[in-house]
């Protein structure tokens, strides 16, 4: 089984359009979630850690081959739009897609990890980060960095 690093950063604290700041979250392959989160405003920046199960691991790669990753969109996204940015890393290499906010949430397969992505940054955060998602909670061992 190939050994799969996550890295997925949405949003920009510097936007005064966006009310959630910047997320930069990395899941190891066995699970372990950190994300580091930069509020447009107080408290500033602030980390977790947690331990996401081997299910929602698989449930990510799945959910990108689904969407043909790392194929993206034919078209750029319109001008402002909020980005997701998803890299996968392995031993061979890295790659990734860019999507637009919106897209990802209406795109087969990429949905699906745009949702369970947004319910980690939600959970890690205890919701101060509240990304909308479907997905009942799968974050454990929840620890804030700073």
């Amino acid at each position: 089984m190939t050994e799969r690093r996550y890295r997925y950063s949405v949003g920009n604290e510097h936007d005064p359009g966006d009310p959630w700041g910047r997320s930069e979250l990395v899941i190891e392959p066995d699970g372990v979630t950190r994300l580091d989160h930069h509020f447009p405003v107080s408290p500033g920046p602030r980390s977790w850690t947690g331990r996401i199960p081997p299910a929602a691991v698989r449930a990510l790669w799945r959910g990108l081959e689904q969407a043909g990753f790392p194929a993206g969109p034919a078209s750029p996204p319109p001008a402002g739009s909020a980005l997701r940015r998803l890299t996968v890393e392995t031993p061979r290499g890295a790659v990734g897609v860019v999507l637009p906010w919106n897209l990802a949430a209406s795109a087969e397969g990429y949905a699906a990890v745009a949702d369970l992505i947004d319910g980690v940054i939600s959970q890690l955060t205890g919701g101060a980060v509240d990304h909308p998602s479907t997905r009942p909670a799968v974050v454990s061992d929840i620890v804030a960095v700073r």
